[in-house]
C-alpha cells in the first residue's frame, strides 16, 4: 500500500502517491578546437524524489503545512520507503469529486 506520512506530526496525508527517483549531476563540458569533448564531474550526484499526489481538501492543507514547516515526510511505495522534505510544490490541479492532483519534489534525507 502506498502512502505519504508526515513524520513530524504523525499524520497520514494520502494513500494516492507515486514516486520517481531523480539524479542531478554537476558537470562541465569542455570543447577543444579539434572537436573533442572533455567532461569534468564535481562532487556526488544530488538525489531527489518526484511525487505525484492525489489529495482531498484536507490533504491539500496538510501538504501546504508540511512544505511551510519543512516537515520530514515518509513515502511508502511498492519498491521501498523514502524520506525527504518538500523543496518544490507545484500548483494544485482541481479534479472531480473534491480531489486535487499536485506534483511535489522532495530532497533526499538519508538519516532518520
Amino acid at each position: 500500500m502506498a502512502r505519504l506520512f508526515n513524520r513530524d506530526t504523525n499524520i497520514d496525508i494520502t494513500q494516492f502517491v507515486s514516486l520517481q527517483e531523480k539524479q542531478d549531476v554537476i558537470r562541465t563540458i569542455h570543447n577543444t578546437l579539434d572537436g573533442q569533448q572533455y567532461i569534468q564531474r564535481f562532487g556526488s550526484p544530488t538525489i531527489s524524489y518526484e511525487l505525484t499526489l492525489y489529495v482531498n481538501e484536507e490533504g491539500k492543507i496538510l501538504i501546504m503545512q508540511a512544505e511551510d514547516a519543512a516537515s520530514l515526510l515518509e513515502v511508502q511505495v511498492k519498491n521501498g520507503t523514502y524520506y525527504g522534505r518538500i523543496i518544490e510544490l507545484k500548483d494544485f490541479k482541481k479534479l472531480a469529486g473534491g480531489y486535487y492532483e499536485v506534483l511535489a519534489t522532495l530532497s533526499k534525507v538519508t538519516e532518520v
